[in-house]
């Protein structure tokens, strides 16, 4: 039961520390807003040529439309290939591609297991062995387990030899950097050498997911914890979705708030609406900056510095 216990501890963290994060984004000050274009949700041909709803006449008295298709058609290649550092840096895109995709498919295989353990619990585990569903439910947990697998080791232990190899990358890389990686490419490969010694057909992982959501309840009374590396596997992966919100690795989910909350945020600024309350919000906080020539010096409101000619200086 210790290793569940830890696992229920690890997935309370995860939820408190996303919950943390999220309602921390959503109660910022507004972002200061970008206006450039084009937003990948404008419905219209105007995205081809980077321009927007403005451009129409009397843009204000029409009723907004978004297309969220246009959003997923950009930001899927976008998240799941890495497309920006395809063609921005592709030598380093062969190495975190695999690390960040054998993650992605990690996610998917738990999610899979997870579906697994509801069925068994529905329908009784013959059924499931019996029946063309769980046939072919696992096997897909077989294919995209052992796949995110040898991604993922490639990837995490490649993505290491980068950072320590290139000057350039070694320069801005911090100890948090290394020991993220390291976290990782530890789970991957204990991950690896246990499915490859004991549980090539993860019946392991099913059981262990299975005990998961029964409280330790055994699934063929199979014990994947019993093996060293499939042991180390549970640990590190229960530490790794606790760590993980903690951490900038966070940005795999939180980058939603960028897309939608900052880069595509073109919502209008209308008299009397939300956003206009929360730039005057903005314009009685009082910065602390230090530069000299601001004279921010925490008495002032944003709206005193703007209004007011910059101070000279020396």
């Amino acid at each position: 039961m210790g290793f569940y216990i830890f696992s229920y501890f690890c997935a309370f963290i995860f939820l408190a520390a996303v919950a943390c994060r999220v309602y921390r984004q959503l109660t910022l000050p507004v972002h200061l807003r970008w206006e450039i274009y084009p937003v990948q949700h404008e419905p219209t041909d105007k995205l081809v040529h980077g321009g927007s709803y403005m451009e129409d006449l009397n843009w204000w008295e029409k009723k907004l439309k978004s297309s969220l298709f246009n959003e997923l058609k950009y930001m899927a290649p976008e998240i799941l290939l890495l497309r920006g550092l395809w063609k921005e840096n592709r030598s380093l895109w062969w190495v975190s591609f695999p690390f960040h995709f054998g993650l992605y498919l990690m996610i998917a295989t738990f999610a899979l297991l997870i579906l697994h353990a509801l069925l068994v619990l529905g329908g009784g585990e013959a059924y499931v062995a019996g029946g063309v569903i769980g046939a072919l439910l696992g096997g897909l947990i077989v294919f995209m387990g052992w796949t995110g697998l040898i991604l993922g080791v490639v990837g995490s232990f490649g993505t290491l030899f980068r950072r320590l190899a290139d000057p350039a990358l070694r320069a801005y890389s911090s100890f948090p950097d290394y020991f993220n990686i390291l976290l990782v490419s530890f789970f991957f490969l204990s991950a690896f050498i246990a499915c490859l010694l004991v549980d090539p057909l993860l019946i392991g992982a099913k059981a262990y997911v299975f005990g998961l959501l029964t409280g330790g309840r055994s699934l063929n009374a199979y014990a994947p914890a019993e093996s060293v590396f499939g042991g180390a596997a549970i640990l590190l992966a229960s530490a790794l979705a606790a760590y993980v919100p903690l951490t900038h690795m966070s940005h795999m989910f939180m980058k939603f708030f960028f897309y939608h909350k900052i880069k595509w945020d073109d919502a209008p600024n209308l008299r009397g609406g939300g956003i206009e309350d929360d730039i005057l919000k903005n314009l009685r906080l009082k910065p602390t900056w230090n530069a000299k020539h601001i004279a921010a010096d925490g008495r002032k409101s944003w709206a005193d510095l703007a209004s007011s000619a910059p101070k000279e200086t020396k």
